[in-house]
């Protein structure tokens, strides 16, 4: 199936979640990602618990192939440079073992037309440059862990690695417009997205809209004084519903249907009548518990009904599982099932977009280590006996 990028070559020498991340994304729109690991393999094989198949990294590099390559040793760094002559796109950790060994300055000696793109903690200048790059460091430093947790207690990790995920999503942008430079200019260029960058980038709309601190309210700026949001108990699970104009609800209506008069006793009454409701209401956190109250005794589909029959806006809040199971879920075909799935996980979550021409790749499993090392060197003109050579010499590994 011919795809967006079919054609394009990448070398991912990245680890982890950023770089990987960053060659998944292209692989789903149809390049060709060969993934070079040392012998050790990247480190996401061995993430999770030991009994398991390694979730993570099957999540992380589907849809390409991968060899192994020693590349510490001389004869591997020119083996590996034999293959980013035949690339259009190398992924590199900025520090790491990859990059220290082919810097872009030797890459692209050879190959002048190469984008090379490393992920770095904090740019490739200025007073941390050469510090190595974590996930926790980058979202305390960006702030980004004031997103979660509760008011007047101490920040909490974000549960999604929001920074390298920001920066392979970056980095995808900043490749394909290097490509279009490319085809213009007829010259490569190193590329850096640093994950601290990244978390600024995309809070970067929250900061300016905060410029006037008296007042933080509406928009996404009151996560930062108000508890987290989680929506509204019904009795199977919760929903999230809210007013565009709560001048034009019958309140007495709608508190009748809830069997919510109650509420009129209640001495924040007013606030809950003047208020949109939903995470973004003003004072929707302080008026949560009577709607709770209110809602509790009904299931979703009943309160759903009720409230938008009073004019509401209603949505549940999904479990995972039915979120995966959602009708929109299914007609975007989001969740597809993985080819060869083998040991690995069964479906994957895929590409959110769509071309009508061009439809992104289906998902194939992630490559055992090595996998696929001989068809690579096959394709430099090696011949069986030259691969099984380096084999036993412990210069490669062929799964």
């Amino acid at each position: 199936m011919t795809g967006l990028l079919d054609g394009l070559r990448v070398a991912e020498l990245a680890t982890g979640i950023a770089g990987p991340y960053a060659g998944l994304l292209l692989a789903e729109a149809g390049a060709d990602v060969v993934k070079v690991e040392t012998p050790e393999g990247d480190p996401a094989r061995s993430w999770g618990p030991s009994d398991e198949p390694p979730w993570a990294f099957a999540a992380l590099n589907r849809n390409k192939r991968a060899m192994a390559v020693d590349y510490r040793q001389e004869a591997g760094r020119r083996l590996v440079l034999d293959v980013l002559r035949t690339v259009d796109v190398v992924l590199v950790d900025a520090a790491g073992e990859a990059e220290a060994v082919l810097p872009y300055q030797t890459v692209a000696r050879e190959v002048p037309t190469v984008i090379y793109c490393r992920f770095s903690g904090y740019g490739d200048r200025g007073p941390w440059a050469d510090r190595p790059f974590d996930e926790l460091p980058a979202q305390l430093l960006s702030d980004a862990t004031a997103s979660l947790g509760s008011v007047g207690e101490p920040p909490i990790r974000l549960g999604t690695d929001v920074a390298s995920m920001y920066a392979a999503i970056y980095a995808a942008q900043a490749i394909g417009a290097a490509l279009v430079a490319r085809d213009r200019t007829g010259r490569g260029q190193q590329i850096d997205v640093s994950l601290w960058g990244s978390l600024l980038s995309m809070r970067s709309t929250l900061w300016v809209a905060l410029s006037n601190p008296d007042e933080w309210w509406g928009f996404h700026l009151d996560n930062y004084v108000k508890p987290p949001f989680r929506g509204y108990r019904c009795r199977d699970g919760y929903i999230h519903f809210q007013f565009r104009r709560t001048e034009d609800v019958d309140w007495d209506a709608l508190l009748t249907a809830l069997d919510m008069q109650w509420v009129r006793t209640d001495p924040r009454a007013e606030l809950l009548l003047t208020d949109r409701a939903g995470g973004t209401g003003r004072y929707s956190h302080v008026v949560q518990d009577l709607w709770d109250r209110g809602l509790e005794r009904f299931t979703r589909e009943e309160a759903t009904a009720i409230l938008k029959a009073h004019g509401a806006v209603v949505f549940p809040v999904n479990t995972y599982e039915e979120l995966l199971a959602h009708p929109v879920t299914e007609a975007l075909g989001i969740v597809a099932p993985v080819e060869e799935a083998g040991d690995g996980p069964e479906r994957a979550v895929t590409a959110p977009w769509r071309g009508d021409a061009t439809p992104a790749r289906p998902p194939r499993r992630a490559p055992r280590l090595g996998e696929h090392t001989a068809a690579v060197l096959a394709q430099l003109g090696w011949t069986p006996e030259q691969v099984d050579e380096a084999t036993r010499a412990g210069l490669v590994v062929t799964g």
